[in-house]
Order: structure tokens, then C-alpha cells, then sequence
């Protein structure tokens, strides 16, 4: 939105993706953050044992306090996405008063980026990051948890075995995961190129349309034959001349009309209809 510098062809269109994006993203955190502090509170009773790591028991509490966050400032960043205009009026026909308005609600700011759009920035992206914060407390909690019996070296054990199988599992699904994201980057990075490409591409064939200049359309000419007389006349003196209802044939290819039946001088200036075989 920055990049469009107040262009409101760009900036209708942009605010109308996000605003749709911004609303899939804020449901999907209340989800992710809901079933995160469901997974906290089952975890804490396992912190409550005399052995455990007390690092446990804060990581788990550090996650239940994440997902309320992420919960609470989800439901006040939509209320900020109602005062903006509904998607229906995202369209050509919005004021630019209107448009000005959204932008500065969304960015925080008229010219140029300062200190109030990077809070807004922050603010936007804060529920996101906080139902994250409470996925990798989560996690860190439960393998801190496992794998006590290594952090306090104790004796040989199934609850080593456990940790082992713990450990082989979860790297496994971190490196899918990385895998994944990594793909996933440039899938985006290709859309992104893809639709920057067909903007430069429509905006480069608008120009070359606008520049060019269509030609006026050449009319034939019409080929009198009045006795042993014969003579051509354009379209434009035939017009002036007046019109009878007669049949005019045209050769394929042709430069030329000719008229059917002659024209007589008496029947000049009857505007009438002509039919073309």
C-alpha cells in the first residue's frame, strides 16, 4: 500500500484483498490460540509433580498467557477492520475522502512512515505473533518437560527412551516443516512476480492503445450509370444528392458500388432507404 503512493486504482483493490485476508487470518488465531490454551492447561498438571523443572511450569503458564493475549487482541483488531468500509463499497465509486480515511486507519500516516505506523504495524501483526509465542512456549515447555531425565543426567531409564523417541519425531517434523515454509516462500514469491508482471504488462498495452490514433474508416465510392453516361460519387455527395430506395451490389474486394437501376434526375432529394444485396 505504501508503494502505491496514494494511487486510489492501486490502493481500492489492495485494501479490498487485505481487508478479506486480515479477517481469514484474525479467525484462524482465535482458533490456532483457543485449542493452544487448551493444550496449556492439560499440560500443567504435569508441572505440578515434585521432580519437574520449574521452567516448565513458567513455559506452560508463558503459553496460557499468550493465547489469551492472542484472543483478546484478535477480537479488538477486528472491530478496527468493521469501521472500514464493506467490501461491496471497495469499488471505483468510493469518495476520495473515503479512501484517504482507510489508508491512514490501516498505515498511520499521510507522507511519509513514522513512529504511529510502525505501532500500527505492530498492532496489526500482534495477535499473530502472540498465538506463535504461544505455540513455541508450548512446545519448549514439552520438551523441556521429556526430556528432564537428560537435563538432570539421571539414570538410564524408560523415561530416556521416551525422550530419544521424542526428540528423532520432533526433529523430524521441524525439518518438514522448514521444508515446507521454504516452499511455500517461493510459491508466494512467484505469485507475486506473476501478478507484478501482468500489471506492467496491462499498463504497457493501455498506453499503446491510448496512443494510437484509429484511422476514419475509407467509404467507397458509388458508380453512377444514367443511359450511356457513366460516373462515380462518394458516399458524402451521394448523401447531400438525396436518397430513392434502390438495390446497390458491391463486388467482394471491390472499391466501387454500382447501382442496380439508374437515377434519374426527378428522383433526386427522396431520402429513402438503401439496400445493399
Amino acid at each position: 500500500m505504501r508503494a502505491a503512493h496514494g494511487d486510489r486504482d492501486i490502493l481500492i483493490p489492495l485494501i479490498r484483498q487485505w481487508k478479506v485476508e486480515k479477517y481469514e487470518e484474525l479467525r484462524s488465531v482465535q482458533v490456532s490460540a483457543s485449542f493452544c490454551a487448551g493444550a496449556a492447561l492439560a499440560g500443567m498438571p504435569w508441572s505440578k509433580a515434585s521432580d519437574t523443572i520449574w521452567i516448565a511450569s513458567a513455559l506452560f503458564v508463558s503459553c496460557l498467557l499468550c493465547s489469551i493475549w492472542a484472543i483478546i487482541s484478535s477480537i479488538q483488531t477486528k472491530s478496527i477492520l468493521d469501521d472500514l468500509p464493506a467490501k461491496e463499497d471497495l469499488d471505483a465509486s468510493l469518495a476520495d475522502t473515503e479512501v484517504l480515511r482507510v489508508q491512514h486507519t490501516i498505515l498511520r500516516y499521510k507522507r511519509t512512515p513514522a513512529f504511529q505506523h510502525w505501532v500500527m504495524v505492530f498492532i496489526w501483526q500482534f495477535p499473530s505473533m502472540s498465538m506463535a509465542y504461544a505455540w513455541v512456549a508450548f512446545l519448549s515447555a514439552l520438551t523441556v518437560h521429556i526430556c528432564e531425565p537428560f537435563i538432570r543426567r539421571s539414570p538410564w531409564s524408560d523415561k530416556n527412551k521416551t525422550a530419544i523417541v521424542y526428540i528423532v519425531i520432533g526433529f523430524l517434523g521441524l525439518a518438514t516443516y522448514v521444508f515446507t515454509a521454504v516452499f511455500v516462500y517461493m510459491s508466494e514469491k512467484d505469485l507475486e512476480h506473476h501478478t507484478a508482471t501482468n500489471k506492467k504488462n496491462e499498463s504497457e498495452n493501455q498506453c499503446a492503445q491510448s496512443s494510437a490514433r484509429p484511422f476514419p474508416p475509407t467509404l467507397p465510392n458509388i458508380s453512377r450509370r444514367s443511359g450511356s453516361s457513366n460516373g462515380t460519387t462518394s458516399f458524402e455527395q451521394f448523401r447531400k444528392d438525396g436518397f430513392i430506395e434502390i438495390d446497390l451490389e458491391r463486388q467482394e474486394g471491390a472499391e466501387t458500388i454500382k447501382m442496380a437501376v439508374p437515377l434519374d434526375y426527378k428522383d433526386r432529394k427522396r431520402p429513402r432507404l438503401i439496400l445493399f444485396n
